[in-house]
């Protein structure tokens, strides 16, 4: 019992530790419809060092993102680029993560610097017109239940339930 009364009272004073940047984040996001305050305040967060800075993050994007559980693990620097995410329960996101738009289920678990992406088509070749082959695309990547994402990998296609995507590698196709 009295561990749970410990755990809410850290997550209330994260809270309030991290609401200047909510404030600033959900004013830009909802208010002004830009996410320039949101990016700021993502990055600044990432950038917290130890349980004060998890429990910030946490905070933070239970607020901001599409869909976040009070257990989502982010480590030091690791980021998550765009707000329209949902992530499920018991995620946990390794150190110098990039995240791009994602959907994930439950027991996500994601090593150190990997990048999952917002599909594969996200920069315009010059002179390319945005039909043709070089537009740009954002799309939602998807990690199903109990994905395991390698050291270093870098995720631009969905990866469904049980998937293991092994250190280094570039996931172009569905796993």
């Amino acid at each position: 019992m009295l561990v749970r009364v410990l755990k809410i009272m850290a997550h209330g004073i994260a809270l309030v530790a991290a609401s200047p940047f909510l404030v600033y984040s959900l004013a830009g996001l909802r208010v002004f419809g830009t996410r320039g305050p949101y990016s700021f305040s993502a990055w600044t967060l990432a950038f917290v060092p130890g349980l004060p800075g998890l429990l910030m993050r946490r905070a933070f994007y239970r607020a901001t993102l599409d869909e976040a559980h009070w257990d989502l693990s982010v480590q030091a620097g690791s980021v998550f680029v765009r707000p329209d995410c949902r992530i499920g329960p018991n995620n946990w996101f390794g150190a110098y993560c990039v995240i791009g738009r994602c959907r994930t289920g439950r027991d996500v678990l994601v090593a150190s610097r990997v990048s999952i992406l917002s599909g594969r088509r996200q920069h315009a070749l010059p002179g390319a017109s945005e039909a043709g082959a070089g537009g740009v695309e954002f799309r939602e990547t998807f990690l199903g239940d109990a994905a395991w994402i390698g050291e270093g990998a870098v995720v631009m296609a969905d990866g469904g339930d049980h998937a293991v995507v092994g250190a280094g590698s570039v996931v172009v196709h569905p796993v």
